[in-house]
């Protein structure tokens, strides 16, 4: 749905225009023959309830998804050539929370890690987004947090 919502640079703006129309046109039809998906009739209820409050945090909702999934494709793809021997996520409203296991003395990866958190930060800042990572060694034989996503194991 939020793609037609992205002006690319060869649509010109009346194009983009007619398709967002369009697509305002087929949800409104699927929304009256209850063939709507729920992510489709959930954010027209939403809309159509004028709770200002509700819209909001759809917002919200919908940004943060937007943000955390391109924080942590960015981060995998920067750190690919160095992986821990674990790793998992974790967010809250601003930040993504790295947990990370290296080998014991392992400098290379863990200056790798210390460069990606610096690389991200660096680029998600301004949209209101850092990462924090906390980093273990093999010696130390903590677990990953119940609250963390791994990603590796």
């Amino acid at each position: 749905m939020t793609e037609t919502l992205v002006s690319t640079k060869q649509e010109p703006k009346s194009e983009w225009f007619d398709n967002f129309v369009a697509e305002l046109r087929v949800h409104e039809l699927a929304l009256e023959t209850n063939t709507a998906s729920e992510e489709v009739r959930s954010f027209y209820e939403t809309i159509f309830s004028g709770n200002v409050d509700s819209m909001a945090l759809m917002n919200k909702l919908h940004i943060q998804k937007h943000f955390i999934g391109k924080i942590i494709v960015d981060y995998v793809k920067i750190i690919q050539q160095n992986f821990p021997l674990k790793l998992a996520f974790d967010y809250n409203d601003s930040e993504v929370l790295v947990w990370a296991e290296i080998p014991n003395d392992d400098e290379v990866i863990e200056r790798n890690l210390i460069m990606a958190e610096a690389k991200i930060n660096a680029k998600y800042h301004d949209f209101g987004y850092d990462m924090t990572t906390t980093l273990v060694e093999t010696r130390d034989q903590l677990s990953v947090p119940n609250h963390y996503q791994i990603f590796i194991d």
